[in-house]
């Protein structure tokens, strides 16, 4: 995997642009839960092009950080002047800020995490957070109609989680009062969108229906990605 990661902004994105529909998903969907104090520590793990970064500076947190082991993701966000630095093991540099953050976002990461890593990952945040600390957790989402799409659509992609499973690790790392939710892309703003939105929740119902007939799991969220919300 070391190959992909060392070129990653090339061949996962494939340019050298943030892609900005994200800063509006981010606020309309996570905004609410950061701290009010812009003092606060908050943290990224696994930058990407730097969306979320963008999105704590523009917030107004003056103790923003991000870290990657991706040096071509870091390259790219340090030259947008986004704080940030590359790290060679994330469970090792956490352990060395025990009790530091108070919100810790984990965007499209833990399914580059194998199995035998997962746990003592989500221990290794757990412990970094203050002890009312919040750690946000985006996965694609496999309960959903074609999920193995986002599953599959990167090679480094190890794991995929549906609400039972990312439930499971989170509560063995000792996070407690864990919500899920799904990740919305849509908004109401025209008569497109609109439509787009009332079509959706038909077909939602319709795939609801089929897995009642055929006595199959019937989770809640089938958004294509979700996110889970946990305090320490």
């Amino acid at each position: 995997m070391k190959e992909i990661f060392e070129t990653y902004v090339d061949n996962a994105f494939g340019e050298y642009k943030q892609a900005e529909f994200k800063f509006e998903q981010f606020e309309n969907n996570y905004k609410k839960f950061f701290p009010a104090d812009k003092d606060s520590f908050v943290l990224d793990v696994g930058i990407g092009r730097g969306e979320m970064l963008s999105c704590m500076k523009n917030w107004g947190y003056r103790n923003y950080l991000g870290v990657d082991i991706s040096p071509s993701t870091v390259s790219f966000c340090r030259s947008i002047q986004l704080n940030c630095m590359q790290i060679n093991e994330t469970s090792e540099w956490l352990q060395g800020y025990p009790n530091h953050f108070d919100l810790i976002t984990l965007l499209d990461v833990l399914e580059h995490v194998n199995k035998e890593n997962t746990i003592h990952f989500l221990r290794a945040i757990h412990s970094s957070l203050k002890s009312t600390g919040v750690v946000i957790i985006q996965v694609p989402n496999l309960q959903a109609p074609d999920g193995q799409l986002h599953r599959y659509n990167d090679f480094t992609h190890e794991v995929g989680y549906v609400e039972h499973t990312l439930s499971q690790v989170l509560m063995c790392s000792g996070f407690t009062n864990i919500n899920f939710y799904g990740f919305e892309t849509l908004i109401a703003r025209s008569y497109t969108s609109y439509k787009q939105l009332l079509l959706r929740r038909i077909y939602w119902k319709f795939i609801r229906k089929i897995r009642e007939i055929t006595e199959n799991l019937n989770p809640n969220i089938l958004h294509p990605v979700m996110f889970a919300v946990a305090t320490k």
